[in-house]
Order: structure tokens, then sequence, then C-alpha cells
């Protein structure tokens, strides 16, 4: 058979065997399911290169006739699609891929201004690594009252009309992500004010001052949600930020920051002492010394969600009182976590965690100590009973031996965590057998996702991947280390040193964020655009794929 038979078809050969009335149950059946998956089959759609009438579904004839029901389009191409590009016009989000203007550099303006004033219902845009035309941007304002949300990345504007239309829009939008965005020789007026602007995105953007950026922050009175970073060769406005900001925005809730422009690790205190009840924080390729921590208290009472997972300095008695202290905590992503901290501190309130990202440490191999350290991670981590992702891997893949799942070591003590559906434990050292298979099996029936090497033994590390597939269980391949590896404990001392070299009052260290390593990690900061829920592919490649989000999409 060289494809799915359709119903006349599967009629034609079922005839013989059918009274008249069973061929009229069929049909009604057929116009019932018609009705139903028709319109769930066509929301989301997205353009391929090369659109085939023959071999692709939908076939280009029936995604003309069921246009009326596509609701988020993704455009990679236009080519040959006008007749159907012409009878959408119920539209919700339009996604527009970079690659189209490197392909059609001559219409493509004109025929996404047209499709934005055929779909007054557009309530987001997405434009990846595009310039908008003047006229577009014009009929997003004109022709779109429900937009809500722009996003666009490495757009050039160089003339004054241009930046005005842009400019037009932004008033009226809520949510609103400009990222390495070029404006040359070009003033930009901000003495209007941005009353509806709730989530606002500023990433590297040139040619526009730092003063402009200020402005433009403190024209946001409704602002909830900031994330904002600074080219490499500006400096962050620390002192506009905290003078201006907190008075400027007093509904701020959520700030997405890395160290680019932040000379001085102190000034991350300031900034966070400067602002009242965050939610979210979200610092990236920056210092966490004490000082910052201590300003990081005075938010714990309101943390839902915390990522420090890029930052450097961040020590485990740090995270170990995060836990400790933060009760409406949701997320959290640290570097690590000594199990002997959790051993001798307190019980976690941050029994809410949803998402949990931090690499366990041991700090002894063997012994009673061993035992203890891990019986006391595992019945804390086993109150966490709303927990759904739990990563314990390790960036590094010589870092000290992690938790060991074994019933063993206390294993069951996580019993009540019915709701994970992810555990990641790479780079750790697992010796998973039979009975932990079985009891997991049994304690996490939710599970979908499972990741890292999961015994020693290659074959046994195989027998579990096999099991975990089995059972439905998503199991990315993993390559063979080409040797075996050499656990090592972490010696608690190493993190209790004073290698901060803060000076008393914290102020007078240099610390060169410039010459660290950041370049692969420089948008995590700015986090998923969409929330998870929304299916709206990615338009930025050098996003991190993150569980809670990453490029435009988190992703």
């Amino acid at each position: 058979m060289d494809g799915p038979l359709l119903l006349p078809e599967i009629l034609f050969y079922l005839t013989p065997y059918l009274t008249h009335q069973d061929i009229v149950v069929c049909l009604r059946v057929c116009r019932q399911w018609n009705q139903s998956f028709t319109p769930l089959i066509f929301r989301t759609i997205t353009t391929k290169d090369d659109w085939s009438t023959a071999t692709d579904f939908p076939p280009l004839p029936s995604l003309i006739k069921n246009a009326s029901w596509v609701r988020s389009l993704s455009l990679i191409t236009t080519s040959g699609l006008a007749p159907f590009l012409e009878q959408c016009t119920r539209l919700n989000t339009l996604v527009i891929h970079g690659d189209i203007f490197s392909k059609q550099k001559d219409t493509i303006w004109d025929e996404l201004t047209s499709l934005v004033r055929r779909n007054p219902l557009i309530e987001r845009i997405f434009l990846g690594q595009s310039s908008p035309s003047t006229a577009f941007l014009q009929a997003v304002s004109e022709a779109c009252p429900r937009l809500c949300r722009y996003e666009s990345s490495q757009g050039k504007y160089e003339d004054q009309e241009q930046v005005e239309a842009l400019m037009k829009v932004l008033r009226r939008m809520k949510c609103v992500s400009t990222r390495y965005e070029s404006f040359t020789n070009t003033p930009v007026d901000i003495t209007e004010a941005f009353p509806h602007m709730q989530e606002l995105t500023i990433k590297d953007a040139k040619g526009l001052s730092i003063q402009s950026q200020v402005d433009l922050v403190c024209q946001c009175p409704n602002l909830e949600h900031l994330k904002w970073t600074v080219c490499r060769d500006m400096f962050f406005p620390i002192q506009q930020f905290c003078d201006r900001i907190p008075a400027a925005c007093p509904s701020l809730r959520k700030l997405q920051m890395d160290g680019c422009g932040i000379p001085y690790p102190s000034d991350l205190s300031r900034i966070l002492n400067s602002l009242n009840q965050l939610e979210l924080v979200m610092f990236c390729g920056t210092a966490i010394f004490t000082r910052t921590y201590r300003s990081m208290e005075r938010h714990f009472q309101t943390m839902r969600s915390l990522d420090l997972a890029h930052c450097f300095s961040v020590k485990s008695w740090m995270v170990q009182g995060i836990l400790e202290g933060c009760p409406l905590l949701e997320m959290l992503k640290v570097p690590y976590l000594l199990m002997s901290d959790v051993e001798v501190g307190r019980p976690w309130v941050a029994l809410r965690l949803k998402q949990l990202r931090v690499h366990f440490r041991t700090t002894m191999l063997w012994g009673v100590k061993y035992h203890n350290e891990h019986h006391a991670t595992f019945k804390a981590l086993g109150r966490l009973a709303d927990l759904e992702i739990l990563d314990m891997s390790s960036f590094d893949p010589k870092s000290p031996e992690g938790l060991h799942f074994q019933l063993d070591f206390g294993l069951a003590d996580m019993g009540m965590m019915r709701k994970l559906t992810f555990v990641n434990m790479n780079n750790t050292e697992q010796s998973i057998g039979n009975e932990e298979l079985g009891w997991i099996k049994e304690h996490w029936p939710r599970l979908t996702k499972m990741e890292g090497i999961f015994h020693r033994d290659w074959d046994l590390h195989e027998m579990v991947t096999r099991e975990l597939r089995e059972l439905g269980v998503e199991v990315p391949n993993q390559v063979q280390p080409e040797g075996p590896r050499s656990p090592w404990a972490f010696d608690p001392r190493q993190d209790r040193d004073e290698t901060d070299n803060e000076s008393i009052d914290g102020d007078e260290e240099d610390y060169d964020y410039y010459s660290s390593d950041n370049d692969g990690m420089e948008d995590i900061d700015i986090g998923p655009i969409l929330a998870p829920s929304e299916v709206v592919p990615a338009l930025d490649n050098d996003d991190e794929d993150d569980i809670e989000g990453g490029g435009m999409v988190d992703q």
C-alpha cells in the first residue's frame, strides 16, 4: 500500500460487506470526526522550503482549503504559498524565521505586510534576524488591535520613520523583546510612556545609549518582568538603576541579568537591595559572593524562581540556606550542594519545588559518613512531593561522585515523589540494578524521560536503558566511556575556604567579568521568552535548551 486510505476508498473496499445503514453510520461518524479533528490538525502550521503537493502532509490543496483553521503560522518561506496565505485570515501567532529574508529579498516585506493587514486577530509576532520595513511596522500598528507581544532579533533601524513606527508599535505592547538590534545614527524618542508593558527584554542593543535604555525602562510603570543585558563595550547603569527604576516600576517582581558591564560583584547587591519582594531572579556569568547572597535573603519569603546555575563562587552553604529559607520556591537551579550540608543543616522549607537542578556531592567515598550523607539527602528530597523535574547532573565530567541511586543508601525515601517526569544524572557515578529499576517502575508512574549512564558496567547500563524504554520512558543514547571513571570525594574545606577574596566592606574588589568564558552561555539569562505550553519554534540558535524554557521558546 503506497499511502493511507481515505474514507471513500475504505468504503469502496468494505461496501460488499456493509448494509446501507452501515454506510450511513460510517458517513455520519466521518462527518463528526472531520468537524472535531480538522481544526486541531490545521491549528499550527510550519511552512517548508519545498512544499510538495504529492508527499507532504497536509498537501497544498488541502492546506489552502483549510487555511481558515490556521491560528499559529511559522514561515520559513512564502514561495509558492500565495494562494494559501491569501486565505489565512484568522491568525493569532505569526513567526517569521530569519532564513526567509536571505531567500526572498525583493518582495518578502510586501507579502508580510499584506498578510498582517488580513489578520486583525494577531496577538503575537516573532521576527528572527530581520529588519522590518516601515510599511510592515505601520501595518502592525494599524491593523492588529489585539497584538500584545512583539519580539524581534538582529534588526537594523537606519531611518527616523522606521524607528518612529517601531515605537508606535511598542507603546501598545504588554511583552516586548529586542535582541542584538542595531540603531544607527537614529535618535529614539522615549519621552512617551509604555503604559501596557509588563515584560521587557533588552539584549545587547547597539546604538541605543545607556541613558535611552534607562529611560525606556522607566517609562514602563506597570513593568513586572525585566530581562536586561548591555553590550560588552558598555557599563551597566548601576546607580541609575537603583535610583530610578524601583520608583518608576513599583510592580517589578522578576529580574534576569548577566555579568556583562558589571565590574564589581557588590553591584549586584546594590541592585537586589533596591528592589522589593522579588519573585524571580536569574543571574548568569557573574559571581555570587557572600554580600550578594545576603542581599538575596531579603527576598527569600517571596522568591518563587531562582537560577544561579551558570554563576560562579556559589557555595554549598548558600544553596542549603536557600532551601531552608524560601517557602514559596518552585524552581531552583544551582551548581552543586554538599550532601554533608544537607546532613547537618535544618530541614528544607522549599517543599513546593517543581523543578530542581543541583549536583549533589559527597565528601566521602565509603563508610558510615558516606551512608549517612546519602540517607539525609534522599530523606530531604523525599519531602518534595510536587517535584516534576530533578536534574542532578554535573556540567563537569570530572566532577565528584554524585548522589548514588541505590536502595541501600536510602532511595526508598523518594517514594512520595510520584509526580516526577524527568530525571537527569549525567556525569554521576551510578550502579542501578534490578531492585532499583523495579522500585522506579512502581513509585514514579509519570516518569517520561531519564538521562545518564545508569551503571559503570556498560552491559548493565544498556539493560537498564532497554527496560526503561520498554516502559515508554525516553532515554537518550549515551557514548560508552573510554575507560573506568575514578570517583573522588569533594573536600568540604574547599567550599569553606575564603576563596572570594572579599574585602571587609565588599566594595573594593575589581572583578574582571570580561575575562570569563561566558560566550557559550550569554543568552541563558534571557531564558524562555514563551511559556512551555506555547508551541512556537525557536528563532535563535544560541539559546540554551532549558527544561524551563530557551531560544525564544525555552526552551
